[in-house]
Protein backbone atom coordinates (compact mmCIF):
# COMPACT_ATOMS: atom_id res chain seq x y z
CA UNK A 1 0.00 0.00 0.00
CA UNK A 2 2.90 2.02 0.77
CA UNK A 3 4.33 1.49 -2.46
CA UNK A 4 1.63 2.57 -3.97
CA UNK A 5 1.17 5.42 -2.22
CA UNK A 6 4.34 6.63 -3.32
CA UNK A 7 4.51 5.87 -6.95
CA UNK A 8 1.28 7.80 -7.38
CA UNK A 9 3.13 10.77 -5.60
CA UNK A 10 5.78 10.38 -7.90
CA UNK A 11 3.59 10.06 -11.03
CA UNK A 12 1.74 13.32 -9.61
CA UNK A 13 4.92 15.47 -8.82
CA UNK A 14 6.06 14.41 -12.47
CA UNK A 15 2.81 15.47 -14.06
CA UNK A 16 2.98 18.40 -12.27
CA UNK A 17 6.48 19.38 -14.10
CA UNK A 18 5.07 18.43 -17.55
CA UNK A 19 2.11 20.81 -17.00
CA UNK A 20 3.61 23.78 -15.15
CA UNK A 21 6.79 23.90 -17.24
CA UNK A 22 4.63 24.19 -20.29
CA UNK A 23 2.16 26.34 -19.14
CA UNK A 24 4.97 29.05 -17.95
CA UNK A 25 6.90 28.63 -21.27
CA UNK A 26 3.18 29.26 -23.01
CA UNK A 27 3.36 32.48 -20.87
CA UNK A 28 6.58 33.18 -22.42
CA UNK A 29 5.65 32.32 -25.52
CA UNK A 30 4.68 35.66 -27.06
CA UNK A 31 8.45 36.61 -28.17
CA UNK A 32 8.26 33.64 -30.43
CA UNK A 33 4.85 33.99 -31.58
CA UNK A 34 1.91 36.55 -31.34
CA UNK A 35 -0.80 35.15 -30.04
CA UNK A 36 -3.39 35.41 -27.27
CA UNK A 37 -1.99 32.04 -25.82
CA UNK A 38 -0.65 34.04 -22.73
CA UNK A 39 -4.13 35.37 -21.62
CA UNK A 40 -5.64 32.04 -21.25
CA UNK A 41 -2.51 30.63 -19.37
CA UNK A 42 -2.75 33.72 -17.64
CA UNK A 43 -6.71 32.35 -16.18
CA UNK A 44 -5.52 28.97 -15.46
CA UNK A 45 -2.76 30.39 -13.21
CA UNK A 46 -4.78 32.83 -11.66
CA UNK A 47 -8.09 29.65 -11.36
CA UNK A 48 -5.02 27.28 -10.11
CA UNK A 49 -3.87 30.25 -7.35
CA UNK A 50 -7.43 31.19 -6.28
CA UNK A 51 -8.20 27.24 -5.60
CA UNK A 52 -5.26 25.56 -4.33
CA UNK A 53 -2.89 28.32 -2.95
CA UNK A 54 -5.73 30.14 -0.69
CA UNK A 55 -2.98 31.04 1.86
CA UNK A 56 -0.69 32.38 -0.54
CA UNK A 57 -3.86 34.93 -1.71
CA UNK A 58 -4.10 36.14 1.39
CA UNK A 59 -0.65 36.53 2.20
CA UNK A 60 -0.15 38.47 -0.62
CA UNK A 61 -3.25 40.13 -0.60
CA UNK A 62 -1.79 42.27 2.85
CA UNK A 63 0.94 43.52 0.72
CA UNK A 64 0.19 47.20 0.16
CA UNK A 65 1.56 47.09 -3.44
CA UNK A 66 -1.12 44.04 -4.01
CA UNK A 67 -3.88 46.35 -2.94
CA UNK A 68 -2.60 49.29 -5.34
CA UNK A 69 -2.93 46.96 -8.08
CA UNK A 70 -6.51 46.34 -7.22
CA UNK A 71 -7.62 49.70 -6.33
CA UNK A 72 -5.97 50.74 -10.01
CA UNK A 73 -7.52 48.32 -11.48
CA UNK A 74 -10.99 49.02 -9.72
CA UNK A 75 -10.63 52.68 -10.74
CA UNK A 76 -9.57 51.67 -14.99
CA UNK A 77 -12.85 49.46 -14.91
CA UNK A 78 -14.76 52.12 -13.38
CA UNK A 79 -13.91 54.62 -15.88
CA UNK A 80 -13.75 51.66 -18.63
CA UNK A 81 -17.21 51.55 -18.08
CA UNK A 82 -17.83 54.47 -17.86
CA UNK A 83 -16.79 55.54 -21.23
CA UNK A 84 -18.54 52.42 -22.93
CA UNK A 85 -21.94 53.06 -21.66
CA UNK A 86 -22.46 56.46 -20.20
CA UNK A 87 -19.60 58.53 -22.91
CA UNK A 88 -20.47 56.02 -25.75
CA UNK A 89 -16.66 55.60 -26.23
CA UNK A 90 -15.27 52.01 -26.02
CA UNK A 91 -11.66 53.14 -26.79
CA UNK A 92 -8.90 50.58 -28.08
CA UNK A 93 -7.87 48.45 -25.62
CA UNK A 94 -8.72 49.89 -22.91
CA UNK A 95 -9.45 47.68 -20.43
CA UNK A 96 -5.88 46.32 -20.60
CA UNK A 97 -5.22 48.52 -18.05
CA UNK A 98 -7.35 46.47 -15.49
CA UNK A 99 -4.51 43.31 -15.90
CA UNK A 100 -2.68 44.55 -12.74
CA UNK A 101 -5.64 42.85 -11.18
CA UNK A 102 -4.12 39.73 -11.75
CA UNK A 103 -0.65 40.56 -11.22
CA UNK A 104 -0.22 39.27 -7.22
CA UNK A 105 -2.27 36.25 -8.06
CA UNK A 106 -0.23 34.88 -11.20
CA UNK A 107 2.83 35.66 -8.54
CA UNK A 108 1.01 33.28 -6.14
CA UNK A 109 1.40 30.81 -9.20
CA UNK A 110 4.73 31.47 -9.75
CA UNK A 111 6.08 31.17 -6.42
CA UNK A 112 3.91 27.50 -5.54
CA UNK A 113 5.13 26.56 -8.75
CA UNK A 114 8.87 27.83 -8.68
CA UNK A 115 10.80 24.57 -9.10
CA UNK A 116 9.15 24.59 -12.58
CA UNK A 117 10.45 28.01 -14.00
CA UNK A 118 13.85 26.53 -15.13
CA UNK A 119 12.32 23.50 -16.67
CA UNK A 120 9.69 26.31 -18.72
CA UNK A 121 12.75 28.37 -19.98
CA UNK A 122 14.32 25.52 -20.95
CA UNK A 123 12.09 24.56 -23.16
CA UNK A 124 10.97 27.89 -24.20
CA UNK A 125 14.60 28.60 -25.27
CA UNK A 126 14.68 24.83 -27.38
CA UNK A 127 11.47 26.22 -29.30
CA UNK A 128 13.10 29.51 -29.70
CA UNK A 129 16.50 27.89 -31.43
CA UNK A 130 14.12 25.87 -33.44
CA UNK A 131 11.45 28.94 -34.80
CA UNK A 132 14.93 30.15 -35.52
CA UNK A 133 16.39 27.90 -37.62
CA UNK A 134 13.09 27.57 -39.24
CA UNK A 135 12.02 31.16 -39.82
CA UNK A 136 16.04 32.61 -40.82
CA UNK A 137 16.20 33.82 -44.59
CA UNK A 138 19.81 34.77 -44.54
CA UNK A 139 20.66 34.86 -47.99
CA UNK A 140 17.95 38.04 -48.43
CA UNK A 141 19.33 39.21 -44.05
CA UNK A 142 23.27 39.35 -45.95
CA UNK A 143 21.88 40.89 -49.31
CA UNK A 144 20.50 43.85 -46.78
CA UNK A 145 17.30 43.49 -47.10
CA UNK A 146 14.31 43.02 -44.16
CA UNK A 147 13.64 39.25 -43.61
CA UNK A 148 11.75 39.25 -40.25
CA UNK A 149 12.35 35.71 -38.11
CA UNK A 150 9.79 33.66 -35.72
CA UNK A 151 5.89 34.03 -35.84
CA UNK A 152 4.76 37.96 -35.84
CA UNK A 153 2.28 39.82 -37.39
CA UNK A 154 5.19 42.70 -38.14
CA UNK A 155 8.94 43.35 -38.65
CA UNK A 156 9.24 45.34 -36.04
CA UNK A 157 7.56 43.19 -33.31
CA UNK A 158 9.40 40.25 -34.69
CA UNK A 159 13.04 42.66 -34.15
CA UNK A 160 11.81 42.74 -30.27
CA UNK A 161 10.87 39.32 -29.72
CA UNK A 162 14.24 38.36 -31.62
CA UNK A 163 16.30 40.69 -29.15
CA UNK A 164 13.97 39.14 -25.76
CA UNK A 165 14.83 35.59 -26.95
CA UNK A 166 18.38 37.19 -27.42
CA UNK A 167 18.63 38.22 -23.75
CA UNK A 168 16.43 35.36 -22.63
CA UNK A 169 18.51 32.54 -23.47
CA UNK A 170 21.76 34.61 -22.75
CA UNK A 171 20.60 34.33 -19.20
CA UNK A 172 19.50 30.90 -19.00
CA UNK A 173 22.71 29.56 -19.78
CA UNK A 174 24.40 32.17 -16.97
CA UNK A 175 21.81 31.06 -14.22
CA UNK A 176 22.32 27.26 -15.63
CA UNK A 177 26.21 27.80 -14.52
CA UNK A 178 25.51 29.20 -12.12
CA UNK A 179 23.56 27.46 -10.11
CA UNK A 180 24.79 24.21 -10.99
CA UNK A 181 22.58 22.51 -13.57
CA UNK A 182 25.02 22.74 -16.58
CA UNK A 183 26.93 19.51 -16.02
CA UNK A 184 26.60 15.93 -16.19
CA UNK A 185 25.65 14.73 -20.00
CA UNK A 186 23.64 17.96 -21.21
CA UNK A 187 26.47 20.52 -20.21
CA UNK A 188 27.68 20.27 -23.93
CA UNK A 189 23.86 20.87 -25.58
CA UNK A 190 22.96 23.41 -23.42
CA UNK A 191 26.13 25.22 -23.91
CA UNK A 192 25.27 25.37 -27.83
CA UNK A 193 22.34 25.67 -27.39
CA UNK A 194 23.14 28.85 -25.12
CA UNK A 195 25.63 30.00 -27.33
CA UNK A 196 23.94 29.24 -30.74
CA UNK A 197 20.34 30.95 -29.86
CA UNK A 198 21.95 34.16 -28.67
CA UNK A 199 23.85 34.39 -32.38
CA UNK A 200 20.80 33.61 -34.15
CA UNK A 201 18.44 35.36 -32.56
CA UNK A 202 20.59 38.77 -33.06
CA UNK A 203 20.78 37.82 -36.88
CA UNK A 204 17.18 37.62 -36.62
CA UNK A 205 16.86 41.46 -35.00
CA UNK A 206 19.32 42.73 -37.66
CA UNK A 207 16.67 41.32 -40.82
CA UNK A 208 13.99 42.41 -39.16
CA UNK A 209 14.93 45.85 -39.65
CA UNK A 210 13.55 47.24 -36.34
CA UNK A 211 15.58 50.84 -35.56
CA UNK A 212 13.98 51.00 -32.19
CA UNK A 213 14.95 47.18 -30.89
CA UNK A 214 18.28 48.09 -32.18
CA UNK A 215 19.04 51.30 -30.35
CA UNK A 216 17.08 49.41 -27.27
CA UNK A 217 19.37 46.71 -27.33
CA UNK A 218 22.52 48.77 -27.38
CA UNK A 219 21.62 50.41 -24.26
CA UNK A 220 20.71 47.29 -22.15
CA UNK A 221 24.04 45.91 -23.75
CA UNK A 222 25.67 48.62 -21.64
CA UNK A 223 23.56 48.28 -18.55
CA UNK A 224 24.78 44.30 -18.74
CA UNK A 225 28.30 45.61 -18.39
CA UNK A 226 27.86 47.84 -15.78
CA UNK A 227 25.46 44.69 -14.36
CA UNK A 228 28.63 42.31 -14.80
CA UNK A 229 30.70 44.51 -12.76
CA UNK A 230 28.08 44.70 -9.46
CA UNK A 231 26.42 41.64 -9.39
CA UNK A 232 28.88 38.98 -10.74
CA UNK A 233 32.77 38.09 -9.17
CA UNK A 234 35.86 36.50 -10.08
CA UNK A 235 35.47 34.23 -13.28
CA UNK A 236 31.95 34.52 -13.82
CA UNK A 237 32.34 38.52 -14.19
CA UNK A 238 34.90 38.24 -16.78
CA UNK A 239 32.81 35.75 -18.66
CA UNK A 240 30.13 37.87 -19.29
CA UNK A 241 32.21 41.41 -19.57
CA UNK A 242 34.28 38.87 -22.47
CA UNK A 243 30.99 37.69 -23.67
CA UNK A 244 29.88 41.20 -23.98
CA UNK A 245 32.72 42.87 -25.51
CA UNK A 246 32.84 40.05 -28.08
CA UNK A 247 29.20 40.17 -28.92
CA UNK A 248 29.46 44.00 -29.48
CA UNK A 249 32.61 44.15 -31.53
CA UNK A 250 31.30 41.31 -33.74
CA UNK A 251 28.09 43.27 -34.21
CA UNK A 252 28.95 46.57 -34.49
CA UNK A 253 31.80 45.15 -37.69
CA UNK A 254 28.63 42.67 -39.35
CA UNK A 255 25.96 45.57 -38.62
CA UNK A 256 27.34 48.67 -39.73
CA UNK A 257 26.39 49.46 -42.83
CA UNK A 258 23.06 47.68 -42.40
CA UNK A 259 22.38 50.27 -39.70
CA UNK A 260 24.12 53.23 -41.89
CA UNK A 261 21.44 52.03 -44.91
CA UNK A 262 18.38 51.26 -42.65
CA UNK A 263 18.52 54.26 -39.69
CA UNK A 264 21.04 56.64 -41.03
CA UNK A 265 18.34 59.18 -42.72
CA UNK A 266 16.36 58.48 -39.23
CA UNK A 267 19.03 59.62 -37.14
CA UNK A 268 19.85 62.23 -39.17
CA UNK A 269 16.32 63.69 -38.77
CA UNK A 270 16.19 62.55 -35.19
CA UNK A 271 19.42 64.77 -34.22
CA UNK A 272 18.42 67.74 -36.69
CA UNK A 273 15.02 67.72 -34.98
CA UNK A 274 16.74 67.44 -31.63
CA UNK A 275 18.69 70.39 -32.59
CA UNK A 276 15.40 72.54 -33.42
CA UNK A 277 13.92 71.98 -30.14
CA UNK A 278 16.81 73.48 -27.91
CA UNK A 279 16.82 76.63 -30.67
CA UNK A 280 12.98 76.59 -30.71
CA UNK A 281 10.23 77.44 -28.44
CA UNK A 282 9.35 73.54 -27.42
CA UNK A 283 9.12 70.28 -28.82
CA UNK A 284 5.41 70.99 -30.64
CA UNK A 285 6.86 73.23 -32.96
CA UNK A 286 10.08 71.66 -33.88
CA UNK A 287 7.78 68.34 -34.40
CA UNK A 288 5.79 70.29 -37.13
CA UNK A 289 8.71 71.62 -38.91
CA UNK A 290 10.01 68.26 -39.29
CA UNK A 291 6.35 66.82 -40.18
CA UNK A 292 6.48 69.71 -43.44
CA UNK A 293 10.97 68.47 -43.94
CA UNK A 294 11.00 66.95 -47.22
CA UNK A 295 14.00 65.38 -45.59
CA UNK A 296 12.05 63.66 -43.22
CA UNK A 297 11.57 59.63 -43.42
CA UNK A 298 7.74 58.39 -43.50
CA UNK A 299 7.97 56.19 -41.04
CA UNK A 300 9.15 59.51 -38.56
CA UNK A 301 6.42 61.68 -40.18
CA UNK A 302 3.96 59.72 -38.99
CA UNK A 303 5.33 59.17 -35.61
CA UNK A 304 5.72 62.66 -35.16
CA UNK A 305 2.37 63.04 -36.46
CA UNK A 306 1.25 61.00 -33.68
CA UNK A 307 3.34 62.03 -30.90
CA UNK A 308 1.94 65.80 -31.50
CA UNK A 309 -1.86 64.91 -31.85
CA UNK A 310 -1.03 62.75 -28.33
CA UNK A 311 0.76 65.75 -26.78
CA UNK A 312 -2.14 67.96 -27.58
CA UNK A 313 -4.90 66.06 -25.66
CA UNK A 314 -2.14 65.17 -22.55
CA UNK A 315 -1.72 68.95 -22.51
CA UNK A 316 -5.57 69.07 -22.46
CA UNK A 317 -6.00 66.59 -19.57
CA UNK A 318 -2.74 66.34 -17.83
CA UNK A 319 -3.52 64.86 -14.43
CA UNK A 320 -6.29 61.80 -15.21
CA UNK A 321 -5.93 61.69 -18.98
CA UNK A 322 -9.51 60.74 -21.04
CA UNK A 323 -10.19 57.44 -20.45
CA UNK A 324 -12.34 55.98 -23.35
CA UNK A 325 -13.15 59.60 -24.56
CA UNK A 326 -9.87 59.89 -26.09
CA UNK A 327 -10.79 58.73 -29.65
CA UNK A 328 -13.05 61.38 -29.40
CA UNK A 329 -10.96 63.96 -29.10
CA UNK A 330 -8.24 62.56 -31.24
CA UNK A 331 -10.45 63.35 -34.26
CA UNK A 332 -9.90 67.23 -33.08
CA UNK A 333 -6.39 67.39 -33.12
CA UNK A 334 -4.04 68.90 -35.56
CA UNK A 335 -3.22 65.87 -37.60
CA UNK A 336 -6.15 63.33 -37.01
CA UNK A 337 -5.97 62.24 -40.48
CA UNK A 338 -2.68 60.52 -39.82
CA UNK A 339 -4.94 57.28 -40.48
CA UNK A 340 -4.83 55.32 -37.33
CA UNK A 341 -4.59 55.67 -33.51
CA UNK A 342 -2.11 53.04 -32.23
CA UNK A 343 0.21 56.37 -31.21
CA UNK A 344 4.02 54.27 -31.27
CA UNK A 345 4.81 55.37 -27.68
CA UNK A 346 4.02 53.64 -24.63
CA UNK A 347 4.48 56.40 -22.15
CA UNK A 348 1.87 58.43 -24.15
CA UNK A 349 -0.54 55.65 -24.16
CA UNK A 350 -0.74 55.83 -20.53
CA UNK A 351 -0.76 59.16 -20.28
CA UNK A 352 -3.41 60.13 -23.11
CA UNK A 353 -5.71 57.47 -21.19
CA UNK A 354 -4.77 57.83 -17.38
CA UNK A 355 -2.80 61.46 -17.13
CA UNK A 356 -0.02 62.00 -14.72
CA UNK A 357 -1.72 59.61 -12.41
CA UNK A 358 -1.05 56.55 -14.88
CA UNK A 359 2.53 57.65 -14.91
CA UNK A 360 2.92 57.68 -11.07
CA UNK A 361 1.22 54.38 -10.45
CA UNK A 362 3.80 53.17 -12.89
CA UNK A 363 6.83 54.49 -11.76
CA UNK A 364 5.59 53.61 -8.18
CA UNK A 365 5.45 49.94 -9.23
CA UNK A 366 9.26 49.69 -10.97
CA UNK A 367 10.55 51.68 -8.00
CA UNK A 368 9.10 49.27 -5.65
CA UNK A 369 10.03 46.13 -8.09
CA UNK A 370 13.30 47.35 -7.54
CA UNK A 371 14.00 47.28 -4.38
CA UNK A 372 12.44 44.41 -3.70
CA UNK A 373 14.40 42.59 -6.17
CA UNK A 374 18.17 44.42 -4.75
CA UNK A 375 16.91 43.70 -1.51
CA UNK A 376 16.66 40.12 -2.41
CA UNK A 377 19.76 39.65 -4.50
CA UNK A 378 21.73 41.09 -1.58
CA UNK A 379 19.92 38.85 0.74
CA UNK A 380 20.95 35.86 -1.15
CA UNK A 381 17.48 35.11 -2.10
CA UNK A 382 17.67 35.05 -5.79
CA UNK A 383 20.69 34.82 -7.92
CA UNK A 384 22.56 37.53 -9.86
CA UNK A 385 21.50 35.78 -13.09
CA UNK A 386 17.62 36.21 -12.49
CA UNK A 387 18.56 39.60 -10.89
CA UNK A 388 20.51 40.67 -14.41
CA UNK A 389 17.63 39.14 -16.59
CA UNK A 390 15.08 40.83 -14.36
CA UNK A 391 16.64 43.76 -14.72
CA UNK A 392 18.04 43.72 -18.57
CA UNK A 393 14.77 42.87 -20.01
CA UNK A 394 12.35 45.16 -17.81
CA UNK A 395 15.33 48.04 -19.33
CA UNK A 396 14.85 46.28 -22.73
CA UNK A 397 11.66 46.78 -23.05
CA UNK A 398 10.96 50.01 -21.54
CA UNK A 399 13.42 51.72 -23.91
CA UNK A 400 11.21 50.39 -26.76
CA UNK A 401 8.23 51.46 -26.01
CA UNK A 402 9.52 55.56 -25.99
CA UNK A 403 9.21 54.63 -30.40
CA UNK A 404 6.50 51.87 -30.57
CA UNK A 405 3.67 50.96 -28.10
CA UNK A 406 4.53 47.63 -27.13
CA UNK A 407 2.74 47.80 -23.71
CA UNK A 408 -0.37 46.74 -26.28
CA UNK A 409 0.68 44.14 -28.17
CA UNK A 410 1.00 40.08 -26.93
CA UNK A 411 4.77 40.85 -26.52
CA UNK A 412 4.45 43.93 -23.83
CA UNK A 413 0.93 42.09 -22.20
CA UNK A 414 2.98 38.83 -21.31
CA UNK A 415 5.72 40.71 -20.22
CA UNK A 416 3.86 43.31 -17.38
CA UNK A 417 2.03 40.25 -16.13
CA UNK A 418 5.32 37.70 -15.83
CA UNK A 419 7.50 40.54 -14.96
CA UNK A 420 5.26 42.09 -11.84
CA UNK A 421 3.88 38.14 -11.32
CA UNK A 422 8.10 37.73 -10.30
CA UNK A 423 7.52 40.90 -8.06
CA UNK A 424 5.28 39.30 -5.87
CA UNK A 425 6.79 35.91 -5.93
CA UNK A 426 9.76 37.15 -4.71
CA UNK A 427 7.90 39.08 -2.03
CA UNK A 428 6.69 36.31 -1.11
CA UNK A 429 10.11 34.13 -0.76
CA UNK A 430 11.34 37.53 1.50
CA UNK A 431 7.93 37.10 3.69
CA UNK A 432 8.97 33.08 4.35
CA UNK A 433 12.76 33.57 4.53
CA UNK A 434 11.94 36.94 7.31
CA UNK A 435 9.51 34.65 9.05
CA UNK A 436 11.28 31.22 9.08
CA UNK A 437 13.83 33.40 10.78
CA UNK A 438 11.89 34.57 13.34
CA UNK A 439 11.12 31.54 14.15
CA UNK A 440 14.30 30.29 14.51
CA UNK A 441 15.08 33.28 17.26
CA UNK A 442 12.16 32.27 19.07
CA UNK A 443 13.21 28.62 18.98
CA UNK A 444 16.53 29.64 20.52
CA UNK A 445 17.07 29.09 24.14
CA UNK A 446 17.67 32.67 26.39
Amino acid sequence: MREMVEQLSVSRAGMNAVIFALLWALMASAMLLESDTYRYVSIVLVVFAVVWQRDGIRRVSRDWLAVACYVWAFYTAGRFFYGVFVAGEKGTSEWLYIFPAVFPLVGVALYATRAYIFPGATLTVVVGFVALVATLNPAVIIAGERAAPLFHHNPIHAGIGSCMLFLTSVFWLLYAAETGRLKGRFKFPMVGLGVLTPILSLFGALGAHSKGAWLALVFVMALMAILALLHYAGRWRLHLLGGLLLTAVAVALISASYVEKVAGPTIEAAAKLTDDTVATEGPIASMQRAIVDPATPSSMRERLKLWSNAIELIQAAPFVGWGNEWLREWRKTTYADVGFTLIHNGYLEIMVRHGILGMAFLLVFVATAVRRINAAHSGGLISSSLTAYLYSLSFFFFCTITTNSNNRLALGESFFILGAAAVFAISLAQEDRMRGEHEERLAQPV
